[in-house]
């Protein structure tokens, strides 16, 4: 039977004595709180020497699904552990709503959340949803006494106590809030109360518990939005494995129960196999190719390395033969797939599109230096130690495995705390000595999931951490240089579960074959002088990504290398396009550019529009005769471009490279319909480096004369 929240809203003045001030925890709980443990929620007071309130009601919302009440109790008088006036008769009596919500007010004649809990009271309003997960408790605390409140500063009132129902599946609940507590005085009179925050409650439990792994992609947002993706967890020995969903901030959404304890996977990131034509189709634009063409004509006679790519991972995905160097092979596979002529990756013969399948991509730990949770404190940190945000790391020598060397390691996870680019600075016999561009905020706040596991040494913070020492190229993001990327065979990341609350943490990066410059992969960040750089080319490309944008705000953009890395203030170029009036059946479409003062050397763009309606039917160019045209048409969508195949003579100024030719299907005069110009659109100038493309419209309405 549904439980009636009534608010009685009595026309009795309050009185204007000293109000008695009111507050909760910020949180409550920890590390320490396991399902079906229990927690104190305690609401605190400060009598402030008022001498009239004989009655106080509080009023709070808990979480009824993952929450169970245990108790209510006062803590009693001055004197004899609690705060109410000595000599007090005392009555507690309380009172559970499930299914009601607090409905907050916040302007108004009837605002419900000012800093006088009785007014609170008195416009109070709740919503009632009977399978809702809130629940309101009230509780009454009613004392007789001659005597004012003793005390003038915050101590406990009243203490809940709540059990985490063992059934509860959640790791993070809604806060616990005091919407108000209201007064009244010895007459019947209400009195004010003063409302203080924090007024609600955060409920914080052992992340760890029931975890065997906590894992965690750098995902680029750029390729969530084209396909829905999973981790593969794929058990070595039976070969069968088990897929959870990515979130969009790169987290694993994984169902704990379907793994096993002390059991090795073998972990992937997957895409949707129907999804992978649309995936390349974006990702691998013309200046993937214009940077890996300038690659690859800068090596000179000798197969060496050039100038342009700076990454051991841009290497790597420019290998598109995988003879492990950058040739004359690679270059025409990246060309086809730009121009739209080819696919890089392609369906598996015999699957049937639509049957829900994912394929793998290269997948690598993050880092060299992995860690979980230990009995020894085998490593220190000092934040901030060299400077504001740049701290020192030291790990105990005898947690290098033999052939494992500390200036190999060039990056960690450490805990939930760190993971990242670190740079090696010295060892003795004790210590080997890293600088890292961190401050270990989680460390020294407490937030850390591994709090338990992190001792305070006055200014250092030890870790009772157990290392995993492995810079494989194959196994290590961390490790691939552009010395050692044409060393990996196939990149394989080996994850081994430990017993059930180990909850280790695994951190993932990934690449897409041809993503040369990253637009659509995990991004390359290394560090030096305790300076963070990211690594990339893709600047434009990369902007809308939450992720990039997030770490670009304490990352430098500074190039290290000639032509690999455009400052986060990239250059654009504008292309201008214009609605047409159709008075024929014939239709052109100019494409007009402006350089802004760059030196473009290959621009891309795709158009969509309705077949039923338009039909293309060719590209005329306008632009030098040494540079590649290109332009194909399929199922209402037209990719077209153009590029400077020999980067010695680039597009300046204002241009109108390309006009388009459509043909109308029946009278064009009463044709009425649209191009779409898509994302997948791409500029580059003459060294690889991608440009911003800036368009004045999205959409090219086509109206027929006889439409005005």
């Amino acid at each position: 039977m549904k439980k009636l929240l009534l608010i009685i809203a009595l026309l009795i003045s309050a009185t204007a004595f000293s109000q008695i001030k009111f507050r909760a925890l910020s949180s409550v709980g920890g590390a320490t709180l396991d399902r079906g443990g229990t927690f104190e929620y305690i609401v605190q007071a400060n009598g402030n020497s008022n001498a009239t309130t004989r009655q106080v009601l509080v009023d709070m919302q808990y979480d009824k699904d993952n929450f169970e009440l245990v108790s209510v109790n006062h803590t009693g008088t001055g004197g004899n552990g609690g705060i109410l006036p000595g000599g007090s008769v005392i009555n507690l009596s309380y009172y559970n709503y499930p299914g009601y919500t607090f409905t907050t007010v916040s302007s108004g004649n009837s605002a419900n959340n000012t800093t006088n809990g009785t007014t609170n009271y008195q416009y109070a309003q709740y919503s009632y949803n009977a399978t809702g997960a809130n629940a309101i408790l009230r509780t009454t605390l009613t004392w007789s006494t001659s005597n004012g409140m003793p005390y003038t500063s915050y101590d406990r009132l009243i203490v809940f106590v709540f059990r985490l129902k063992s059934t509860s599946t959640a790791y993070t609940f809604n806060p616990i809030k005091l919407n108000f507590v209201a007064g009244w005085n010895v007459t019947g009179g209400w009195d004010n109360t003063l409302m203080e925050s924090p007024l609600s409650t955060s409920v914080l439990m052992n992340q760890n518990f029931g975890k065997f792994v906590s894992a965690k992609v750098d995902l680029n947002s750029n390729l969530y939005n084209l396909s829905n993706l999973r981790v593969s967890f794929k058990d070595t020995l039976t070969n069968q494995g088990q897929l959870f969903p990515v979130l969009a901030d790169g987290t694993v959404d994984i169902n704990q129960s379907l793994l096993v304890a002390n059991k090795v996977y073998d972990v992937s990131l997957m895409h949707d196999m129907d999804k992978i034509y649309t995936i390349y189709n974006s990702a691998i634009t013309i200046s993937d190719f214009s940077t890996a063409q300038a690659e690859f004509t800068s090596m000179g006679l000798t197969a060496t390395k050039g100038v342009n790519l700076n990454t051991g991972q841009s290497l790597y995905a420019a290998d598109i033969n995988r003879n492990k160097v950058i040739d004359g092979g690679d270059l025409p596979r990246l060309l086809g797939q730009v121009a739209g002529k080819d696919t890089l990756m392609t369906l598996p013969s015999g699957y049937v599109v639509g049957n829900g399948g994912y394929m793998s991509l290269p997948t690598w730990r993050a880092a060299d230096a992995t860690t979980i949770g230990g009995q020894v404190e085998w490593a220190y940190v000092s934040p901030n130690s060299y400077s504001s945000g740049v701290s020192a790391l030291r790990i105990d020598m005898r947690e290098f495995p033999t052939g494992t060397t500390p200036n190999q390691i060039k990056s960690i996870q450490l805990f939930d705390v760190y993971t990242g680019p670190i740079e090696y600075m010295s060892e003795d016999a004790a210590w080997a000595l890293y600088k890292v561009p961190s401050s270990f905020t989680k460390a020294t706040d407490g937030t850390s999931t591994y709090a338990a596991y992190i001792r305070q040494n006055t200014t250092d913070y030890n870790f009772r951490a157990e290392f995993e020492l492995n810079a494989s190229v194959n196994n290590s993001w961390g490790a691939i240089t552009t010395t050692n990327w044409n060393t990996i065979t196939y990149p394989r990341t080996i994850f081994k579960t430990g017993t059930l609350g180990t909850n280790a943490i695994l951190d993932l990066k990934y690449l897409l074959w041809g993503d040369v410059n990253r637009s659509h992969s995990s991004q390359v960040v290394t560090t030096s002088g305790g300076s963070s750089t990211i690594q990339t080319n893709a600047v434009p490309s990369l902007i809308a990504n939450a992720t990039f944008t997030s770490e670009v705000r304490t990352k430098s953009m500074a190039s290290t290398g000639p032509y690999i890395n455009t400052n986060f203030a990239y250059t654009s170029i504008d292309v201008n396009l214009a609605n047409q009036t159709v008075t024929g059946n014939i239709i052109e479409i100019p494409v007009n550019i402006d350089t802004k003062g760059n030196s473009v050397g290959g621009l891309q763009l795709e158009f969509a529009y309705d077949p039923n309606k338009i039909k293309f039917e060719e590209m005329a160019s306008n632009v030098p005769n040494s540079w590649f045209i290109f332009a194909n048409a399929k199922d209402g969508v037209v990719k077209f471009g153009a590029l400077d195949q020999n980067n010695t003579n680039p597009i300046k100024g204002t241009n109108i490279p390309f006009k388009l030719k459509f043909s109308t299907i029946g009278n064009g005069v009463d044709v009425l319909t649209s191009l779409k110009v898509s994302q997948t659109m791409d500029a580059a100038d003459n060294k690889g480096n991608q440009l911003g493309v800036v368009l004045n419209m999205t959409n090219i309405k086509l109206t027929g004369y006889n439409n005005f």
